[in-house]
């Protein structure tokens, strides 16, 4: 579990985030869409608000407006709207609809108003915790914690480099 907020582990987690992504360009597996626009952004932050939805979290925001959702090897990323590959018409579910889905099949065993989601692989669930302020990776089945991340560059670092 990492909790500093030291300015140079950050620093560190930053570029583990952007030496990923430039290792996994050039991966034929990996679906990286290109950045969402701040209009975009907007718009999807609005949507969520009628959705009585909570905002997007600000680094996830970040992250967005350098990919605007992310899906490799059994892991995705949400996007601001549904991006979907041409050529292999697989898709990256967007935000909006993910949390709709989230709240619909979590509401008995979660307080899904405490949560955000924003990715999930084959067996885990990547969510934003408001109450606590950190990103976790929940267990698909239980819905345990089995992470916490101060920010998102890390949930995605840990999430992403042991399955490279």
């Amino acid at each position: 579990m990492s909790r500093l907020r030291d300015n140079s582990y950050e620093i560190r987690s930053v570029c583990m985030l952007d030496e990923l992504i430039e290792i996994l360009i050039n991966d034929d597996g990996a679906m990286i869409p290109r950045p969402a626009t701040k209009k975009e952004l907007k718009i999807c932050q609005k949507d969520m608000k009628k959705m009585q939805f909570p905002s997007i979290p600000q680094g996830y925001a970040d992250f967005l407006i350098k990919l605007n959702g992310f899906a490799w090897n059994g892991i995705e990323f949400f996007s601001t709207y549904r991006v979907t590959d041409p050529q292999t018409g697989f898709f990256i579910l967007d935000i909006i609809s993910a949390n709709d889905d989230f709240i619909m099949f979590n509401e008995d065993c979660l307080n899904v108003e405490d949560y955000i989601q924003i990715g999930r692989s084959d067996e885990d669930i990547f969510v934003y915790n408001l109450q606590n302020g950190l990103y976790e990776v929940l267990d698909r089945t239980g819905r345990d914690v089995m992470e916490e991340r101060e920010t998102f560059e890390e949930l995605f670092s840990s999430v992403v480099a042991p399955r490279m």
